[in-house]
């Protein structure tokens, strides 16, 4: 089996800014986002990856915006010393030879949604999508698994309905039901998860639970009733978008193709990032000894 991996790029950036320790270069330059997100990305790659895609948002407005100007709105605004670290990732990315895309109008997470639907069908491909985005679960299947590399852990078809009771297709409903605050979105006032999984799991989508108000409890269908109009908003605006132009994307576009030494030269020589020397020779030694062991 070839392995197919999809790696939300921004939400690694955000993660590599927000969730690791600053870091700063010879000249005082805070390079923490750079640094951190490669150091991901090399721990990712010692799992093999036969095709890989970054995928990022594209620096503009999205189709969301359009029918919801407010999507977001309430995020803090990007500081300026992660916004001026993203170029130089992507630049670096580039000089790597690292399949990686952005496409306006859209999201990441649109992008990776209609890759993994364009090549899901292939019975020899399994495609690992590496994000911690609730909505991108949706897209688990036979072939279809979601990681999340900070906490080692690979999600499949089974241990999604494990935890949420119904099947990953009905994501984005029960999302609709509980939707977070971070895209400033409204949804269903005071449904809380567990009650949400309840209903998705005997109801599956918010149609059926719509149309089936009169079984519910009285406190349940007033809390459905006041926010029906928000939960069918909130259900079409998260839902994941096709991208017409990646429908005929053919995988030797995303051959990924590991050169050390072209790694060294940008990594260390370049951009002066020592440490990855020893870093780059302990993954190459990795990758190549026989039978390595899974990190998830």
């Amino acid at each position: 089996m070839k392995k197919f991996f999809l790696i939300d790029g921004s939400g690694f950036l955000y993660r590599a800014y927000y969730a690791f320790p600053s870091l700063t270069d010879k000249d005082g330059h805070n390079v923490n986002v750079i640094y951190w997100f490669l150091r991901m990305f090399l721990k990712i790659i010692q799992e093999k990856p036969d095709y890989l895609l970054i995928a990022r948002d594209a620096p503009v407005k999205t189709i969301r915006h359009q029918e919801y100007p407010e999507y977001k709105a309430n995020r803090k605004k990007m500081d300026d010393d992660f916004k001026s670290q993203i170029p130089f990732t992507k630049e670096i990315i580039q000089k790597l030879g690292v399949p990686s895309l952005s496409i306006d109008w859209y999201e990441a997470d649109d992008i990776i949604a209609t890759m993994a639907k364009v090549f899901k069908p292939d019975p020899d491909i399994v495609v690992d999508i590496y994000s911690s985005d609730k909505d991108l679960k949706q897209l688990l299947d036979t072939n279809v698994f979601c990681v999340d590399p900070m906490k080692n852990i690979r999600i499949d078809t089974k241990s999604f309905i494990q935890e949420f009771l119904f099947e990953p297709k009905y994501m984005l409903d029960y999302l609709a039901l509980v939707w977070d605050s971070s895209d400033n979105i409204k949804w269903v006032a005071w449904i809380w998860p567990k009650k949400a999984s309840d209903l998705i799991k005997k109801y599956q989508t918010i149609d059926n639970i719509y149309s089936s108000l009169d079984e519910m409890t009285p406190d349940i269908r007033q809390k459905l009733e006041e926010s029906k109009e928000a939960a069918m908003f909130a259900r079409s605006l998260v839902e994941l978008k096709d991208i017409p132009e990646l429908n005929k994307q053919t995988i030797d576009q995303i051959k990924f193709e590991l050169n050390f030494d072209t790694y060294k030269k940008v990594l260390v020589q370049e951009y002066w990032f020592t440490s990855f020397e020893k870093s780059l020779d302990e993954v190459k030694k990795k990758l190549l000894t026989p039978q390595q062991s899974s990190l998830f």
